[in-house]
């Protein structure tokens, strides 16, 4: 019995029950698609769980670098499941869930993290990672934030110049309108 999941170093591959009618109140949720909370709740879960580990890239939004797989790889054994946690007949979500595989990569150091569930999310399953695996010994991804140069323009050579012109203008836009609304307000 252990009641702590490993994240190891390199790949991980999890399988997550996510409840299908998400229960949030936390306005920060509002608006974000399943993907997304899933994928947050699975970086906040090791990040707050493992400090050892490096799975965020603070430069990306959050959850960016976590990975959703259409199907749990099967050359890959479970290395723990719920059912070995001790008191895991309180693990439970708030209502009917449904099974999803998330991939992330660790920088860090191995590490642990009691096992992570609350109303809408439970770890059902950690496993293994396999040399044989292409889930698992694929090259790490990309960050933006990667190094000062080196990730900042691989971004942008990926993104297209076109894209960060876009992206700098609407921002340019953006604090445009503000500063005149600031202005009109002050009279």
């Amino acid at each position: 019995m252990t009641d702590f999941a490993p994240v190891f170093p390199g790949w991980n591959v999890w399988t997550v029950y996510q409840v299908k009618d998400l229960n949030d109140t936390n306005p920060l949720f509002w608006g974000l698609d399943r993907d997304r909370r899933l994928r947050i709740w699975v970086e906040d879960a090791i990040r707050l769980g493992a400090p050892s580990t490096r799975v965020a890239d603070p430069a990306d939004l959050k959850g960016g670098q976590i990975e959703i797989l259409p199907s749990k790889p099967a050359e890959l054994k479970t290395n723990a499941r719920k059912e070995d946690v001790g008191g895991s007949s309180a693990m439970l979500v708030d209502g009917p869930a449904e099974l999803r595989v998330v991939r992330f990569f660790n920088r860090g150091e191995q590490g642990q993290l009691t096992w992570p569930h609350d109303d809408n999310y439970l770890l059902n399953e950690v496993l293994t990672p396999s040399p044989s695996s292409p889930a698992t010994s694929s090259a790490p991804p990309k960050t933006i934030g990667g190094t000062v140069g080196g990730g900042v323009a691989e971004v942008a050579k990926d993104a297209g110049v076109g894209t960060l012109v876009a992206g700098a203008a609407a921002l340019a836009l953006g604090i445009g309108l503000i500063y005149v609304a600031v202005k009109a307000a002050r009279g």
